[in-house]
């Protein structure tokens, strides 16, 4: 049996409690897509963090150039870059899919406080983990992002290309498809560039990357068996990311219509960030010592943050 066959089949689940969360039924005023695009932002911008760490992966980007190993890939890759970092803007210009996304954010009066304090942060010199968990944001956008920088840190290519294909790529263009259903009129020109964004990416997504991404996983995994193994974990740990991400986003939803303001940030967000990203690394098989070098922390307090790496572990 075809191995992606495999991994399609082992992911329908998933792929169905996404296909009918709730989160699309509640996207009923502008207000609500404001709320899911203040999140989401972060999942935009992280994909490319994939992304990059796949071409850095696959290809030479270094100023001495040599050729690198898997040729399809490399092609494959590159062709997908091209289009997420400098694609029509539908204006006569060229920007990425996440400059799009914030002119789109802009232009529906959403929020860009938080993604441009984050991004000025990394601009400035601040490492990726140390700016998110400073962050300002919900914690289910903060735990999706750690998940993915994360991932990027200390997965194979193989896991990187699943996790890419079958939690962002194959998933994103029926997501948005129902996003836009679901929306209807009710933005009219506020909403309007946003469902240029999203048909932009339906398109491109469904009838060029996706299956692009496919084959990225197929030439990367080859016949071993264990690759496909990983790149099927892979894939389950991404789309049970988004569905977390998708939880926290119509909790935040439903908490403004119940009081008709923003409902107020976690207190403590920045511990509790600390004690679930730890956490999340244990899940993920790493040591006390490999999880103390990625959070920049010593391993002394990474066991004192949970009460202990073992008791976690069980």
């Amino acid at each position: 049996m075809d191995q992606s066959k495999t991994i399609t089949e082992s992911i329908a689940p998933l792929n169905e409690r996404l296909r009918s969360h709730p989160l699309y039924n509640a996207l009923q005023t502008v207000e609500d897509v404001q709320v899911f695009m203040e999140n989401h932002v972060f999942a935009v911008w992280d994909f490319m963090t994939i992304l990059k760490t796949l071409q850095r992966a696959l290809t030479c980007v270094e100023t001495v150039w040599l050729p690198s190993g898997n040729t399809q890939a490399r092609r494959l890759v590159n062709e997908i870059v091209l289009c997420e970092e400098s694609d029509e803007d539908g204006e006569g210009g060229y920007a990425s899919h996440f400059e799009i996304y914030l002119r789109a954010m802009s232009r529906c009066q959403a929020s860009t406080t938080q993604i441009d304090t984050f991004i000025s942060a990394l601009r400035n010199g601040t490492g990726p983990l140390a700016a998110l968990e400073n962050a300002r944001i919900p914690d289910c956008t903060r735990q999706f992002v750690y998940r993915t920088l994360s991932s990027a840190t200390h997965s194979q290519s193989c896991e990187l290309a699943a996790s890419f294909a079958y939690g962002r790529e194959h998933l994103l263009p029926e997501v948005f498809e129902r996003v836009i259903n679901e929306m209807g009129d009710s933005g009219s020109e506020r909403l309007g560039y946003f469902v240029h964004y999203l048909r932009r990416h339906i398109e491109v997504d469904g009838d060029s990357h996706g299956p692009m991404a496919e084959e990225m996983i197929r030439n990367l995994c080859g016949d071993s068996q264990l690759r496909w193994r990983l790149a099927e974990q892979a894939a389950v740990r991404a789309l049970e990311a988004r569905i977390r991400l998708w939880d926290g986003v119509l909790a935040q939803i439903e908490a403004r219509r119940s009081s008709r303001t923003p409902p107020p940030l976690p207190v403590g967000s920045n511990e509790r960030f600390l004690e679930a990203a730890i956490q999340l690394g244990w899940i993920d098989g790493l040591s006390t010592d490999e999880i103390s070098k990625q959070l920049q922390m010593p391993a002394e307090q990474v066991e004192a943050i949970v009460g202990g790496g073992e008791e976690i572990a069980g």
